[in-house]
């Protein structure tokens, strides 16, 4: 009898300088989470949603992890360089530090991961791979149409779209589709000005 492959446990790294260097050599994203271990959000995180196969999965995939306690000493100088206020706060980040993109606060598995496929999408749309950049924003709104990050996802894509291509038409199209599926959202009133 064969057993099913179970997935290994995440390995949080616990020094940032060392996530960078892994993921320059890995080609991957950093992603930076700062905890508290008197945060009820923190505690849910990391009892609730890391341990979820589905959020693992993708932390691998795409990213060097590390994780730092916000009580720590050692803690303090990346705190005040990434302007950490309240925790859970997860950073991602490319192989030099520079900071991508960041979410606050407790998720469960589905919305936090939209937030890593938004964060992926968020490097390609900065590293100027459109198409990439593009399939991360649609991996959001096809599989996680409920998150919170849906909306800014599908506005993000036609301007992917269009940075490619310089056709309006793909404007006009997110546009539509902003209206027709988050017409209440912020970004459906940012892509109004695209209508034709």
């Amino acid at each position: 009898m064969v057993k099913p492959m179970m997935q290994e446990p995440l390995r949080w790294g616990g020094d940032a300088q060392k996530a960078m260097e892994e993921a320059r050599r890995a080609k991957k994203l950093v992603l930076l989470f700062f905890h508290s271990r008197q945060c009820s959000g923190c505690k849910a995180t990391i009892a609730k949603t890391l341990p979820d196969p589905n959020v693992s999965k993708l932390i691998d995939r795409m990213f060097v992890p590390a994780m730092f306690e916000t009580g720590e000493a050692a803690s303090r100088e990346l705190m005040k360089k990434y302007g950490v206020e309240w925790t859970p706060t997860f950073i991602v980040a490319d192989d030099s530090g520079n900071e991508i993109y960041r979410w606050v606060g407790y998720l469960p598995q589905a919305d936090f991961c939209a937030e890593l496929l938004f964060a992926e999408g968020r490097a390609a749309f900065r590293s100027r791979d459109w198409d990439r950049a593009d399939k991360c924003f649609n991996s959001v709104v096809e599989r996680f149409p409920e998150s919170d990050v849906a909306p800014e996802a599908l506005y993000y894509s036609g301007v992917a779209r269009y940075e490619k291509t310089h056709d309006a038409s793909s404007l006009a199209e997110t546009n539509k589709r902003l209206q027709e599926r988050y017409p209440t959202s912020s970004w459906a009133k940012k892509a109004s000005v695209w209508s034709k």
